[in-house]
């Protein structure tokens, strides 16, 4: 039996889509390693494919999607008995960035969403915080009417540790807010009920301060606006989470990119958790995606 599924990956720039993908295909490719998924075919060109796996290969960063170079993956893929007909587009950071600045989306990508069959919400691990209160209280006295205070003066002129006030840009948006807005974009094209994989990459940033939680916990303490939108909404959204190393390491970092290229095969750089349970089977996100409900 062939089931078609259309996944859409949602994330701000730098968020790891396109480096899930290209770990994603390199595992499917192989097909080396015990995984839930198993690849049967391949409908497009691999040109794509293959070049962002090569970077990832060779722990360079893989180059971002641009808004002018976005693709779209179809595979044929089997879970047990079940084929299904996977479509995947991979978009732009940039193109959610900007429908978060314009407030409005793109025909094809509402379309996009209208045919998903589920979600997967990547979220950086170095998350962006929301505002600080230095800046909250300089905000606030602007608005009442006081003059703005220069960087490092107070209001006698002396000196103090405040932040100069800068124009607001789309860019200083805090990250969960940002994502809880692209959910509610979703939410307002899709009718029935639908999956979210929740995907925290670069886990092996978390990994390497004292946190020694769950995903779900992580999220719940990192982002709990986002965690609070999921949950108040799951008669439509229903939703787990995974953290994700699709990279092993950071790779800006001489030691750690040596380390990793040096390991005999370049499926050892993955990891995957979710709940406790820790495996290097980077398919597990979009095999609970496709899981019959």
């Amino acid at each position: 039996m062939s089931v078609a599924a259309h996944l859409l990956f949602l994330g701000l720039p730098g968020s790891g889509k396109t480096t899930f993908l290209a770990a994603l295909w390199h595992v499917l490719d192989e097909r080396s390693s015990e995984t839930r998924l198993r690849l049967k075919g391949l409908s497009v060109d691999r040109t794509y494919l293959h070049q962002i796996t090569a970077d990832w290969q060779k722990c360079s960063q893989v180059q971002r999607t641009k808004l002018e170079h976005e693709q779209v993956v179809n595979l044929s893929i089997a879970s047990g008995p079940t084929e299904f007909e996977l479509t995947v587009p991979d978009l732009s950071g940039e193109g959610f960035e900007q429908q978060l600045r314009d407030r409005k989306i793109g025909v094809e990508h509402h379309e996009n969403i209208q045919r998903a069959t589920g979600l997967v919400l990547f979220v950086h691990a170095r998350v962006k915080e929301g505002t600080r209160l230095s800046y909250s209280r300089q905000l606030s006295a602007v608005l009442a009417g006081a003059p703005p205070q220069r960087a490092g003066t107070d209001a006698a002129g002396g000196n103090a540790q405040k932040a100069a006030i800068e124009p607001w840009s789309i860019e200083k948006l805090p990250t969960q807010v940002a994502l809880v807005e692209l959910l509610q974009f979703a939410l307002e094209s899709v009718a029935r009920k639908v999956r979210v994989a929740v995907v925290i990459s670069a886990w092996d940033l978390v990994e390497r301060t004292s946190f020694t939680g769950t995903p779900h916990e992580y999220l719940k303490r990192e982002l709990p606006l986002l965690r609070q939108f999921l949950d108040s909404n799951d008669d439509r959204l229903e939703h787990t989470v995974f953290g994700v190393s699709a990279q092993g390491g950071d790779i800006t970092v001489a030691e750690q990119k040596s380390a990793l290229l040096g390991l005999d095969d370049a499926l050892k750089r993955i990891k995957v958790l979710h709940g406790s349970e820790i495996s290097q089977d980077i398919t597990r996100p979009i095999a609970w995606l496709l899981e019959e409900r």
